[in-house]
Parts: structure tokens; C-alpha cells; sequence
């Protein structure tokens, strides 16, 4: 595949042939870096006995400058598989100081086709990344903006916010938070709980509560009551969770919450009767306070 840059922009072009057997070389990729993370959406050819021969997908990769790889997870359609892919993780390593790159999990085309390079400067996306090394992130800022994106039920912008952290706090409790309630709102349910699971590894009492309340709506939303009760239970009981005040995504789930019978309702009256503490208001996921 070659790649081409313009400003933060990237483009993917797949030869003709390949693993594909595209019979025209092709664009593939198409997006924009946010430091070392692309935003953006990729096109596969699949497999699969309702799959269609290609589709395109979201992608959020993320670039490696030691291994001059850019890579991350496909979430296909069920059922679909693709050659291109490695366990659900399409990586594009450099195979040159230039613009080529080629999926590691796919075997290497026999003839390399390049696309004509663009009029307007450009490069490849391993010398654009590595010339602007992450530079430091306001933490407080990029969770304020996820949080707000959230709220506005933004899923992809609060995820390049978060993500922005992640890179230079891969333990931020927020964050991972944040991220998990990014993917719950794009159907991405196993995404959302690996990450809920890893803040509730890392963060404090409050960043816990946060993570056990997104839990129960998970579980909720998998029809999953029981482990959804004791989730919420967790949330609000052991851990003190407590509703803030005109979020409409926890409010949209708190109502979803209720309707599950009694016991969750209770749960939910405790949590909307506790008032958070000053200064810890949440913007969206939860508090964006240390």
C-alpha cells in the first residue's frame, strides 16, 4: 500500500492485484492524525457467507515510531473475516524510507503498483509521524473536551481526546473511562468492558465508581440483569457513586437503569439522592477531577 500525506491528512492507495485482486490500484485509507493517532476509516476485502466482497470501517490506529508500524483493531461485521487482518488488528509496516507500506498480516503482492504522487508536498506517514514526536498534552483540557464530546454523545471525537491522554497517561483512570463509554456508544460492547476493566484496576475510589456504573449500563445493554444489579449495586453502595446533575447520556441510562424492576430503581433513587462532591461535577463519562 502507498501512503500519502498532506498536512495531518493520510491516504492509503492498495496495487492492483494482491491479496485482494483488485483490478485497478484502489483507495483504501483515508484520514487524519491527531499527534501519533489516525482517525479515519480503512476498506477490506472479506470473507464470510452474508459478507459482502469489500466494506469500509471506522479505524482508530495508532502509530509506532521504533517500529515505523501503524496499526489497530477492525471491528467487522459479524460473521466477516479478512485476509488483511491479524486477530482483528490491521498493522501497515514501512518497507522503505518512502511511501509504501504493506499489511504484516497479509503475504507481500508480487508486483508493487504505486499510485501517482500528489502535485501538493507530501510524504509518507512514518516520516510525518516521526518529525512530530507527541508533543505534551494538557490532560485536564483533552478530558474536558472527551467528557464534553460524550455528553454530546460524540463518540469519535471524545475518543481522539482521550486517546491523546492515553498516549501520555496510558494508566489515566478517565480516560480508559472515557474511552470505554465511547465505544458503548458505538455498539462496541467487549471493547468498552476491557477498558472499564482496566480503570477499575487503576483508578481511585471515585474513578471506581465511574467504572462500575458504566459496567451495569453495559451489562444492561447485553441483557446481562444480574451481573448489571451487582455492578450498579457496586457502583452506588460500596463505592458512593452518585448521579450528576443535567448530563443527558447518564440521565438516558439511569432511565434505562429504573426501568429494569424495583431493585435497580432503589439503586438509582440512592444514587440521584447523593449530591457529588464540590468541585467534582462530571462532564460526561464521569469527573474529570484527579
Amino acid at each position: 500500500m502507498e501512503l500519502r500525506t498532506s498536512g495531518d491528512q493520510l491516504v492509503g492507495t492498495a496495487p492492483a492485484g494482491g491479496p485482494c485482486q483488485r483490478p485497478v490500484a484502489q483507495q483504501v485509507l483515508n484520514g487524519s492524525f491527531l499527534g501519533n493517532v489516525f482517525i479515519g476509516d480503512v476498506t477490506l476485502c472479506q470473507k464470510g457467507d452474508a459478507c459482502s466482497e469489500s466494506a469500509t470501517y471506522a479505524v482508530m490506529l495508532f502509530y509506532n515510531f521504533e517500529e515505523r508500524a501503524l496499526g489497530g483493531l477492525v471491528k467487522m461485521e459479524g460473521g466477516c473475516e479478512s485476509d488483511l487482518l491479524k486477530n482483528g488488528m490491521l498493522v501497515l509496516r514501512a518497507l522503505e524510507q518512502g511511501a509504501s507500506a504493506q499489511p504484516a498480516a497479509a503475504p507481500a503482492p508480487e508486483r508493487q503498483v504505486q499510485a501517482p504522487t500528489p502535485a501538493s508536498p507530501s510524504g509518507s506517514a512514518a516520516q510525518v509521524a516521526a518529525q512530530r514526536r507527541l508533543e505534551a498534552v494538557d490532560v485536564p483540557a483533552a478530558l474536558r473536551q472527551g467528557q464534553q464530546a460524550l455528553a454530546a454523545m460524540n463518540p469519535l471525537t471524545a475518543s481522539q481526546q482521550f486517546q491523546l491522554v492515553l498516549a501520555q497517561e496510558k494508566n489515566n483512570a478517565t480516560a480508559l473511562t472515557g474511552m470505554a463509554v465511547a465505544h458503548f456508544l458505538r455498539d462496541q460492547k467487549l471493547e468498552a468492558l476491557k477498558f472499564l476493566e482496566q480503570a477499575r484496576g487503576v483508578g481511585n475510589q471515585q474513578a471506581r465508581a465511574e467504572a462500575w456504573f458504566w459496567m451495569a449500563c453495559v451489562k444492561r445493554a447485553t441483557q446481562e440483569s444480574k451481573v448489571a444489579q451487582e455492578a450498579l449495586r457496586r457502583a452506588v453502595v460500596v463505592e458512593g457513586w452518585s448521579a450528576p446533575e443535567g448530563n443527558a447520556l447518564v440521565d438516558r441510562e439511569l432511565l434505562r437503569l429504573s426501568n429494569e424492576g424495583p431493585n435497580f430503581d432503589a439503586l438509582v433513587k440512592q444514587a440521584r439522592g447523593r449530591k457529588r462532591a464540590q468541585g467534582r461535577d462530571s462532564q460526561g463519562a464521569g469527573s474529570v477531577s484527579p
